[in-house]
């Protein structure tokens, strides 16, 4: 019972209601930073980004769409891998939120190649194949279940390589562990609420696979990644 995956009862997230100020959410985003450091969340997407990356052999930037960006952490990740392996990158990060945004902003001025887009990841203004790679990182679970695969099927219609799903594992054992390393580490309510939460809106592996057969991507891989993250990547 314990290590069983317990029901999906998606929750709205204190984020996503967008009714903080600033400077909380700003904080709260800073320890999403922290999670994705030391809880795998770079480390799976860069392994995975990885391997497209190592395959591009094109005298033209590899393009990456990056949805629901954040504070744009995630392609920031990106830039830097690509940097070291001296290859160019041109990313196209978008998200709805203004808050978001002006974090984002504020942190990717030295990062060139990573362009900032406001619009909704459910109504993209983007052509069929218009990047090389889409990905997602840790938004797909703020979502309910046919949303995401409507997203699963957008990622995979705007990547010309293909995409990937970079997100937590629902589980018990995974709410536990992040309800009591929020209240040792950080003082931020929207953390100490949104993390927790963020865990048991996840999607588990089989319904990950689920999601995208429905989205109709017909050559993908489900990764399972410790600890409890999971990695869907699809192939065109």
């Amino acid at each position: 019972m314990l290590f069983s995956a317990p029901p999906r009862r998606l929750r709205a997230e204190l984020l996503d209601l967008d009714q903080a100020p600033y400077e909380e959410v700003r904080e709260s985003l800073r320890d999403v930073r922290r999670v994705n450091r030391y809880l795998s969340g770079y480390r799976v997407l860069l392994r995975h980004v990885g391997a497209f990356l190592r395959d591009h052999t094109a005298s033209r930037p590899f393009s990456i769409l990056d949805l629901a960006t954040g504070s744009a952490d995630q392609p920031v990740a990106v830039a830097r891998m690509a940097r070291q392996w001296g290859v160019p990158v041109r990313i196209t990060a978008i998200d709805i939120n203004r808050k978001m945004l002006r974090m984002a902003r504020e942190d990717t001025r030295r990062y060139p190649e990573i362009d900032l887009v406001q619009c909704d990841i459910r109504s993209l203004p983007f052509r069929e194949n218009g990047f090389d790679l889409t990905i997602n990182s840790l938004s797909l679970h703020h979502f309910p279940y046919e949303q995401a695969v409507d997203i699963i099927r957008s990622s995979y219609y705007h990547g010309r390589r293909g995409f990937i799903v970079n997100d937590l594992h629902r589980s018990r054992v995974a709410y536990a562990a992040i309800f009591i390393l929020t209240r040792l580490f950080t003082q931020n309510r929207l953390t100490r609420f949104d993390a927790p939460v963020s865990v048991m809106n996840a999607f588990t592996p089989a319904e990950m696979t689920e999601m995208a057969r429905k989205a109709g991507v017909v050559r993908f891989e489900v990764h399972r990644h410790f600890p409890y993250r999971i990695a869907l990547v699809g192939r065109k």
